[in-house]
């Protein structure tokens, strides 16, 4: 399978020490987008020097391939809020670049909010509140 690490689960696996391999097989791929660059390196803590020391070495210990936000992203991404919009939903500007990325790549977004991306009619799983996939035997 091949996926796209949403901001949110980051942020959760920095937070609370999780490790992501246990959820993804060594086939797998995953990437971030540039969204998540952006929404991740914004969020380091403040106040806390050793928090933001902690932050940043997580960040620098990643070393995922990032994809990028191209133009044709930024108008898919105008086509999917409005989608959700008109819906009845509003979906925050980073899912909406998100789902772009992620339905022009073929992904599967891995987030806490999944809501947010069946609103827009994108592939998500939550990594955090599901069983790791079981492998196929051959």
């Amino acid at each position: 399978m091949k996926y796209l690490l949403d901001t949110s689960v980051l942020i959760a696996a920095e937070r609370e020490n999780i490790e992501l391999d246990l959820w993804v097989s060594p086939d797998d791929e995953i990437f971030i987008c540039g969204a998540t660059v952006a929404e991740f390196l914004s969020g380091q803590p403040l106040k806390d020097e050793g928090k933001r020391k902690r932050w940043r070495d997580f960040w620098e210990s990643l070393g995922l391939p990032v994809k990028p936000l191209t133009p044709k992203v930024c108008e898919q991404t105008g086509a999917l809020l409005f989608l959700a919009r008109s819906k009845g939903r509003t979906v925050p500007l980073g899912d909406g670049l998100h789902a772009a990325v992620a339905g022009a790549e073929g992904l599967t977004v891995l987030t806490t909010d999944t809501g947010h991306f069946a609103d827009m009619s994108i592939k998500a799983v939550n990594p955090l509140s599901e069983d790791p996939p079981v492998e196929q035997s051959a």
